[in-house]
């Protein structure tokens, strides 16, 4: 059985495990894109701060696990940092000594560099296709029809004007067949007016609600502030488990990814925007949290009069840590691509000023870029840790 492990131990197991993955997948993106390049890595960490131990391969590259299992970093050769931010000195030291310099990552052509740059968040991109296609074939999608059943007196949705057996077909303009797709887009969405296409009668009706900013149980044993609207499903309402079929399986996964990537996108320009709430921002604290919880459900009884066995245990879990990875996989491929220097994206931007100006940046320009994305990072973090922190201190009252 897994209960010797302990809900904490089999918490931070599963957070070490699925962020080491994801991040192995994204960090091996640069690595290999980098060795096609002809580029030489210096050093592969897998997480951050002192060496716990490492290897160096016949390439002379060091292989090292560190003490912080919060990230991962590829450093190539005239890098300065993690960031791959350049160290001028060295590279004006490898431009006149170094007997290869086209090992050297800042002297490869700017395409080379952006494909390598590239690399990391496609690699997560793939990685979330190859997960969803698995799960899609191991345990399909439960399909809900978004029919309402029950609308809750003096709620968003009865002010809105939703009755019981109202069927949804559109919000805001977008064809939905689930009904736990109702849940998701409104649940970031508080005190924002939101428009819904319902089919009553055999006819199309078209309401507007505006949720309330609730806080509701997650499932996992916490609260989280949310949008709701205050209606049920029907219990007339059909329920099919979609499964694809092998080959139907990559483009699952393809429509799983975009489908996720859209969701993450609409957020982000919601939230620069100003029309949705930091409070949905969570960090390392709150996906160690998260994992600990859907690891914990995934290997408990659930209150079933009969014990669940190893082998059922050991599915869910697996089945659990699958899903997680890949929707954290989609996440940090699309944190890395926003246009913030320390970022892949930020690197990405200096390189399509390069190719368009015919010469990079000046180094005091980049030194500032890479200061100002620090300091957003920075700032970003500290919000995601205060959410992860005030949502555990809910947990703990």
């Amino acid at each position: 059985m897994l209960d010797w492990l302990g809900s904490g131990t089999l918490s931070i197991f599963a957070f070490i495990l699925v962020m080491g993955f994801v991040v192995i997948i994204h960090e091996l993106g640069h690595y290999w894109a980098g060795r096609m390049c002809g580029v030489h890595a210096d050093a592969f960490s897998m997480g951050f701060g002192p060496t716990l131990f490492s290897r160096t391969d016949k390439l002379g590259t060091v292989w090292k696990v560190s003490a912080l299992p919060l990230g991962g970093f590829v450093q190539f050769r005239g890098d300065a940092n993690a960031a791959s931010a350049p160290d001028y000195e060295t590279l004006e030291q490898l431009r006149s000594e170094h007997s290869d310099p086209d090992s050297v990552l800042h002297f490869k052509p700017v395409w080379q560099r952006a494909f390598i740059v590239a690399a990391g968040p496609l690699a997560n991109f793939l990685l979330a296709i190859v997960l969803f296609s698995i799960l899609g074939v191991m345990n399909g999608e439960r399909v809900i029809e978004p029919r309402i059943g029950v609308v809750e007196e003096g709620s968003a949705a009865a002010q809105g004007g939703f009755q019981p057996g109202d069927l949804v077909t559109e919000i805001n303009g977008s064809q939905i067949s689930n009904f736990n797709s109702i849940r998701e887009y409104v649940a970031t969405r508080a005190n924002q007016p939101i428009r819904f296409t319902v089919e009553r009668d055999g006819a199309p009706v078209e309401l507007t609600v505006t949720p309330d900013r609730t806080m509701r149980p997650d499932g996992l044993g916490g609260e989280r502030a949310v949008g709701f609207m205050g209606v049920g499903v029907s219990q007339d309402a059909q329920v099919q488990v979609v499964r694809p079929a092998l080959w139907e399986a990559p483009i699952y996964g393809v429509t799983r990814t975009v489908d996720t990537t859209g969701t993450i996108i609409s957020y982000l320009s919601r939230l620069v925007t100003g029309r949705a709430s930091t409070e949905h921002i969570n960090g390392p604290v709150g996906i160690a949290t998260t994992a600990g919880q859907l690891a914990n459900l995934a290997v408990s009884d659930g209150g079933a009069t009969q014990s669940i066995g190893l082998l059922t245990r050991l599915e869910r879990l697996f089945v659990v840590m699958l899903a997680l990875s890949a929707l954290l996989s989609v996440g940090l491929g699309l944190m890395n691509l926003l246009p913030i220097p320390v970022l892949d994206g930020g690197h990405l931007v200096y390189y399509a000023y390069e190719a368009i100006a015919k010469r990079p940046p000046s180094p005091s320009v980049q030194e500032m870029g890479f200061r100002l994305g620090l300091g957003l990072i920075l700032a970003m973090f500290l919000v995601a840790t205060w959410n992860d922190l005030s949502y555990l201190r809910g947990q703990f009252l």
